[in-house]
């Protein structure tokens, strides 16, 4: 994570609110998580060359990432407007359910994010404000039209292929690329020679785009492969905003607490 600024005391109003945007972010990303293919499937044993879009998909989900939660600590690096901000985050995850952060800067905690299916709620703790939004408008105020399960996906590294319609293979021996469409979303997955996704992007009719390039691949218990560095990036034709991920620890099946409140005092953000 270079280039990044030192963080002074002073700079902690700029600072929640590239916080405030983070936690925006995450819901046009991440993750962010357990594949939506339910359960795992034989590889397929076929040549490269003579592969079918459903051939590589069925490989793919051999290694995709599967537990019921996940319990994390990375390190993470938020670029807008020109600046970079560095954090440090608690990412908690239960499948199907909820997705859990919490930020801290300097030693304090800087906020909390709580998202489920239906709701987003960001906690910042420096300007003593809250957002509480649905997730069908966050997803219309804020960027691209994804849901919780691809929210999920993203932030663990197992985008799914359950409701895409393949468009074109193109085959790049050892590695491919799968093109398509998840509703009115285009798609594209670059699958590595094990079969990993490297890098997924999702672009929406209105251009709004976004990435997730996911890199250290390791093998968790029986979870599969987990990515622990991502690169997240999305723009649109007025803004451009990057989310650097690198994970240091990460527990499957524990069952997390997800503590999250709003207190009284604060003001919500709108």
């Amino acid at each position: 994570m270079n280039n990044q600024h030192a963080i002074k005391p002073e700079q902690f109003f700029r600072i929640s609110k590239a916080w405030q945007w983070s936690g925006i972010f995450l819901l046009l990303v991440f993750f962010m998580s357990n594949s939506a293919c339910k359960s795992a499937r034989s590889s397929v044993d076929v040549p490269l060359e003579k592969m079918t879009a459903e051939n590589l998909i069925a490989e793919v989900a051999v290694n995709e990432f599967q537990a019921e939660t996940i319990d994390a600590r990375a390190r993470m690096e938020v670029s807008f407007d020109r600046q970079s901000y560095s954090f440090r985050g608690q990412i908690r995850s239960v499948k199907d359910s909820a997705i859990w952060v919490r930020a801290t800067l300097l030693g304090f905690e800087a906020g909390r994010v709580l998202i489920t299916p239906d709701t987003f709620q960001l906690l910042d703790r420096v300007n003593r404000e809250y957002i509480k939004l649905p997730m069908s408008e966050v997803g219309r105020r804020y960027g691209l039209d994804i849901d919780f399960n691809q929210l999920q996906q993203m932030l663990l590294g197992s985008p799914s292929f359950e409701d895409v319609v393949v468009s074109r293979l193109e085959v790049e021996n050892p590695k491919a690329i799968i093109f398509g469409f998840i509703n009115t979303l285009q798609v594209i997955y670059h699958i590595n020679e094990m079969r990993l996704v490297d890098k997924f992007s999702l672009t929406d009719r209105s251009g709004r785009f976004m990435e997730s390039i996911n890199s250290n691949y390791q093998e968790i218990n029986d979870a599969g492969f987990f990515a622990f560095n991502r690169s997240i990036s999305a723009t649109d034709e007025q803004d451009q905003f990057s989310l650097i991920c690198e994970f240091i620890e990460v527990e499957v099946n524990t069952f997390p607490d997800l503590p999250f409140s709003i207190p009284s005092r604060y003001d919500r953000f709108e």
